[in-house]
């Protein structure tokens, strides 16, 4: 704590007249009683370390998530071409199962119509 008396008599026997002295004494008092709460310059470099250490480390985390984006687009890629192989796959399928069937369906449709042919051929 500041002799504010003794400061304010320093600075009128220095040439500051009463208002000025008792002002300066005052602030500086007050000043005096919140350095507590002002960080030392050590503070200050311990602080900007941290910061500095926290920063690098959110870095290298950034850098593990881009990587791990890059691997799920690499993967949603893959997954597209398989589904794309996939459906094009059923769809052959599909078609080959459907002309399969036309194919039956046709045959069995002429062995009808034959068979009606050689019935309707023989009794006329």
């Amino acid at each position: 704590m500041i002799d504010t008396l003794k400061l304010k008599e320093t600075f009128e026997a220095n040439g500051f007249n009463n208002t000025q002295a008792c002002s300066l004494s005052r602030a500086m008092n007050d000043l005096s009683r919140n350095q507590k709460d002002l960080a030392t310059k050590e503070e200050l470099h311990q602080v900007r370390n941290e910061l500095k250490s926290d920063i690098k480390e959110v870095k290298g985390e950034i850098k593990d998530l881009r990587m791990q984006i890059t691997n799920l687009w690499d993967s949603f890629r893959d997954l597209r071409i398989d589904i794309a192989r996939d459906m094009e796959n059923l769809e052959n399928r599909i078609v080959h199962k459907l002309t399969h069937r036309t194919i039956i369906g046709q045959i069995s449709i002429a062995a009808v119509l034959i068979s009606l042919m050689v019935y309707f051929h023989q009794n006329p």
